[in-house]
């Protein structure tokens, strides 16, 4: 991977990386994602998420089929997914108390 003074000033400041894997490929960005340049950052300890890109345009709706895809290509486990899963709450915008109500809340129920 290039660029490893980047590398570590993500990880230094805490910066997620957001990813849209179907997306990616839809548009030409990768043409394998099992040579993705997240599923790298990922191993490097790099904080990342998995989004749709406009699931209209492409016929789909949520995040479902680009975790299926990511799972495959990036050998993900049962961790990585939960990592995944809750960096989309930890690195929103919204705020904290939110946050919390989500994590607390919603997210552990539902994992569990």
């Amino acid at each position: 991977m290039l660029f490893p003074y980047l590398q570590d000033l993500v990880k230094e400041k805490d910066i997620c990386i957001e990813c849209c894997p179907l997306s990616n490929m839809v548009l030409g960005y990768t043409k394998d994602l099992r040579t993705h340049p997240v599923s790298y950052m990922l191993s490097k300890g790099i904080q990342a998420t998995i989004s749709s890109d406009d699931p209209g345009l492409f016929g789909y709706e949520g995040v479902t089929l680009d975790y299926v895809y990511a799972v495959g290509a990036w050998e993900l486990d049962i961790r990585d997914l939960k990592q995944l899963s809750l960096n989309g709450i930890t690195y929103s915008s919204i705020l904290e108390e939110q946050k919390k109500y989500l994590r607390d809340e919603i997210f552990d129920d539902k994992w569990n």
